[in-house]
């Protein structure tokens, strides 16, 4: 209903806990990242990043090392190049371990 109400102005989308946040076109946190890209002379393929929610998608495809988490909605599983542990895992922990310890998939 909301994007036939609010039409190209904003998309709606999931973000989990029943929050659903409204971006404006272009405005996601894969833009953000550009913009420390640039800023820091960060190259894509080095950026890692991780997501659950309809909120990462853009980042996720941006990103070099997109790592969707176990607990991820599908949507954001299928468009993601990496998988990582459970949150309750601490799956991000165990993936920022394997990059300052060099193991796959940053080896």
């Amino acid at each position: 209903k909301l994007h036939a109400a609010l039409g190209d102005m904003v998309t709606a989308v999931a973000t989990g806990y029943g929050s659903i946040d409204l971006i404006m076109p272009g405005v996601h946190k894969a833009n953000g990242l550009r913009i420390l890209q640039q800023r820091w002379g960060i190259e894509d393929h080095e950026v890692v990043a991780f997501g659950d929610s309809g909120n990462d998608i853009e980042m996720l495809q941006h990103a070099g090392f997109g790592f969707a988490m176990a607990n991820a909605r599908e949507d954001v599983k299928a468009v993601a190049s990496h998988h990582a542990p459970h949150n309750n895992e601490e799956g991000v922990l165990q993936i920022i371990d394997k990059v300052l310890n060099r193991e796959a998939p940053f080896a």
